[in-house]
């Protein structure tokens, strides 16, 4: 028994090591990075950056805050409390990626377990709706095509 104790402190040792390895080897590779061409303007920022831009306010649940646009797209920054009522875009494609948080996300009539580095693409008249299970308020990178107007926003029941 004390033998086989030893293998796996040793084995856990070496895992240890080698990880450390990897993370050497990996050490210059560059910071994850939103990189946005719009018109003639370029916003480009260290997604750490883009993540603590803007905090929600303790009675705040939801805020979208738009990031640049051209003519076929626009780009935003979604923070959720909670849950988002269901709805659906009738005009709007789009395109979601979860930068902080993890819940469940309703395409269609399919809900399905969701975390950081998900994507979904909800094409427009496809009811969606997010619900954050995080302690913290979740915050997604949307792209709506073509540009949001603001107006296609169906809720429903």
């Amino acid at each position: 028994m004390e033998i086989s104790a030893r293998r796996g402190v040793g084995a856990f040792a070496l895992s240890l090591g080698l990880a450390g390895l990897a993370g050497m080897l990996f050490a210059d590779e560059p910071a994850a990075v939103f990189d946005g061409l719009f018109g003639q303007s370029r916003l480009t920022l260290p997604l750490a950056h883009l993540a603590g831009r803007e905090k929600l306010a303790p009675d705040e649940s939801f805020r979208i805050r738009e990031l640049g646009r051209d003519a076929n797209s626009s780009h935003h920054l979604v923070w959720i409390r909670d849950r988002e009522v269901p709805h659906r875009h009738d005009r709007h494609d789009l395109f979601v990626v979860m930068l902080e948080g993890h819940g469940e996300m309703r395409l269609g009539d399919e809900v399905r377990a969701v975390g950081v580095r998900s994507i979904f693409y909800v094409p427009r008249g496809t009811p969606h709706a997010f619900r954050n299970l995080s302690p913290e308020p979740a915050l997604a990178y949307a792209v709506y095509a073509p540009a949001f107007d603001g107006a296609d926003r169906v809720l429903l029941d």
